[in-house]
């Protein structure tokens, strides 16, 4: 067990209903199958909260938009120093947060936009087969 899911456990102990589990690498805190909470290398933690309540903690100047890549992600922020005890009600807000959500708006919401760029993909390859299949033709 590396730092990160170590510190996801203690953190899934101080929170009820809560477990800890693994995903990419992270140390994740979950409820229902569903991840609330992640573990970073730099003993910060990442969020899920809703967007106008990030925009209130940015204000305060201590947190961050998470970024992937390039992407900002929208519902998550990066709290520093995760398993201060000032954090834990920012944990509590997430878990609450994930759990409200209909099941539509959680994780597996992703997978349908990947399967249309997918479809899309494979569309336009269709498409640029279908002048040249006719012109065989005659």
């Amino acid at each position: 067990m590396n730092l990160r899911q170590q510190l996801a456990a203690d953190l899934a102990r101080r929170i009820n209903g809560s477990t800890a589990g693994l995903d990419r690498g992270h140390g994740c805190l979950m409820i229902d199958n569903k991840i609330f909470a992640f573990t970073r290398p730099d003993e910060s933690g990442a969020l899920k909260l809703p967007e106008a309540r990030i925009a209130e903690l940015l204000e305060g100047g201590e947190v961050r938009n998470l970024v992937m890549g390039q992407r900002v992600m929208r519902e998550w922020v990066v709290v520093p120093g995760i398993a201060a005890p000032a954090n834990l009600t920012l944990l509590l807000e997430a878990k609450a947060y994930v759990s409200s959500l209909p099941r539509e708006m959680r994780r597996n919401g992703a997978k349908k936009s990947s399967k249309r760029a997918v479809n899309k993909k494979a569309a336009k390859k269709i498409a640029a087969k279908a002048p040249k299949e006719a012109t065989k033709k005659r």
